[in-house]
Order: structure tokens, then C-alpha cells, then sequence
């Protein structure tokens, strides 16, 4: 089984995302490179489910030293373990404040899949409506109910802003590997 945490970022132009929870899911799965398998995290406050596919961005770091996160927004079934290239629509801030009070920017960067096999039409998503945005920041202030996780929302980046913070969390990757010998 592949180290999805070690994927390529890239696929070409595209931003490749692994699907850890599908869109309905009501539980929260999270993926483990020890084990190469997808667990059961923890379940969502009632009524809530994902409401698209949420995941991460192989090759990256975080502040939280996790990698950074993706939400997709299709209208696709996928589960855990998929690996969807995407085209990057902005990114929602988010600092977060964990259970021992370290604070730190836990950012949701938002994608779109790319087409593979047929043109994009015009008039697709190239960024992300404002009553979508609203959406997304309502579930993710309900998605940590119950938990330690304390969370602020800090406004939310275009595209080419969310791709300058991505590619810092490349760099952040990239200094934690090891070179081969």
C-alpha cells in the first residue's frame, strides 16, 4: 500500500487530495502512514455529516505538523483512499487553539476536481460563492463541537494567496525529509 502522505503534490498542474472521509459521512476518518490504513477518528455531532469530500495534500506540513487539508466540492461518491487531482479554489483560514492552548493556523483549503476526460466548461467554480462560504464555515465551527479543538475562522483567501500558503506547507515538507543517501 502507498505512503499516501508521500505522494507527489503536484499531478502536472493539478493539486492532488486524498479522500480520508467521503461527503456523508457521519464519523471523521483520519489516515495513519504507520499502518497505511484509514480509522475511525471520531463521530460528528448529531445531524451533521461531511458535506463533501474532506481530506489532505500529500507532501505537505502544516503548523500543526499534520498535512495541510482539502475539501472538495463535487457532487461525486468517493471513500477513503481515493486520490482526486484538483484545481485550487481559495483556502479558509482557520486558527485553531488544541487542548494544551497551542495555538496555530489549521487553514481548509478548498478544491474542485479537475476533469480528466473532457473539457472544463465555461462557467465552472473558479472560486468559491459567498452562500457556499458561509456553508462551509458553519459546518466546520459545528464539525469540532464536543471536542478540545477550539477554532477561529480569519477570512478566507483567493486562489493565488491559498496556492502561496500551500506552497509553504511543500517547503515545511519538505525540510522534515530526510535526503537519500
Amino acid at each position: 500500500m502507498p505512503d499516501y502522505e508521500k505522494l507527489p503534490t503536484m499531478n502536472g498542474e493539478h493539486i492532488r487530495v486524498v479522500v480520508e472521509t467521503p461527503r456523508g459521512a457521519a464519523a471523521k476518518f483520519s489516515y495513519h502512514p504507520e499502518t497505511g490504513v484509514f480509522e475511525f477518528t471520531r463521530p460528528l455531532p448529531i445531524g451533521n455529516t461531511y458535506p463533501y469530500d474532506w481530506g489532505f495534500i500529500p507532501s505537505t506540513r502544516g503548523e500543526d505538523g499534520d498535512p495541510l487539508d482539502g475539501l472538495v466540492i463535487h457532487q461525486a461518491v468517493s471513500s477513503p483512499g481515493i486520490v482526486i487531482n484538483c484545481d485550487l479554489l481559495g483556502a479558509l483560514r482557520v486558527e485553531q487553539k488544541d487542548a494544551e492552548g497551542s495555538e496555530f493556523y489549521n487553514d481548509r483549503y478548498i478544491f474542485r476536481p479537475h476533469k480528466q476526460d473532457s473539457p472544463d466548461k465555461p462557467g465552472l467554480m473558479d472560486c468559491v460563492p459567498d452562500e457556499l462560504r458561509g456553508e462551509i464555515e458553519q459546518f466546520f465551527v459545528s464539525s469540532v463541537l464536543g471536542t478540545s479543538k477550539k477554532i477561529k475562522l480569519k477570512g478566507w483567501r483567493d486562489a493565488r494567496r491559498a496556492a502561496a500558503l500551500l506552497r509553504k506547507g511543500m517547503e515545511r515538507f519538505a525540510r522534515t525529509q530526510k535526503p537519500a543517501r
